[in-house]
């Protein structure tokens, strides 16, 4: 219970403290703000993960962190893009994107019950291992095509994105592929390092 009230606390204070920057027209540290609050929630997820791992998590409740925090990702960007657009700025795109963010965000949240309940099982499904890479290696592709997409936006000199109200959309969206890059870049590693280990081990 307590973790659950830190966990709420937490995110109506950073969704405020990115809010305000908007707020106050601060771009530079709106976007400081937001990269910030991803490697938290990445920093906490590969904590969680090696945690479990080390506690001897199987396979399936590992996956299920990954999963939780990808989604945690999804929902913080999701809330933070609603609460902008529909309070601060105005943006006639901005229903499309948080709708896009929320299926994202429900997706990933709905693998980790499903993942959740095969840690459980006595009968754990053995395709649902099939769905775990390629839910991971589909938020990876999906980050790095949305970030290079994004960047390469940004850098063009006709696009004026601050004066259309998009900027903080795209900031957010930035921060997230990168977020995403980063952890499912980290369970890829994870995963070829067990199965060197596993293939040292037979030899």
């Amino acid at each position: 219970m307590l973790s659950m009230i830190i966990w709420v606390v937490a995110l109506a204070g950073s969704i405020s403290g990115v809010c305000l920057t908007v707020a106050l027209g601060w771009h530079s540290a709106h976007i400081l703000a937001t990269a910030f609050v991803t490697l938290a929630l990445v920093a906490s997820a590969v904590n969680d993960h090696r945690s479990a791992e080390l506690a001897g998590g199987t396979q399936y409740s590992l996956a299920a962190i990954a999963a939780r925090y990808m989604g945690l990702m999804w929902a913080w960007s999701t809330l933070s893009a609603y609460v902008v657009y529909a309070f601060i700025l105005d943006w006639p795109h901005w229903v499309t994107v948080v709708v896009a963010m929320f299926v994202a965000c429900v997706l990933c949240l709905f693998m980790a019950i499903v993942l959740d309940r095969e840690a459980i099982s006595d009968t754990p499904d053995s395709g649902t291992s099939m769905l775990v890479r390629v839910l991971v290696k589909s938020q990876f592709a999906l980050g790095a095509i949305l970030f290079g997409a994004l960047v390469a936006y940004r850098r063009q000199p006709d696009i004026a994105i601050e004066e259309a109200q998009q900027w903080v959309a795209i900031n957010l969206a930035i921060c997230t592929a990168v977020g995403l890059m980063t952890l499912t870049g980290y369970l890829i590693l994870q995963e070829y390092r067990q199965s060197a280990d596993a293939d040292v081990a037979s030899t």
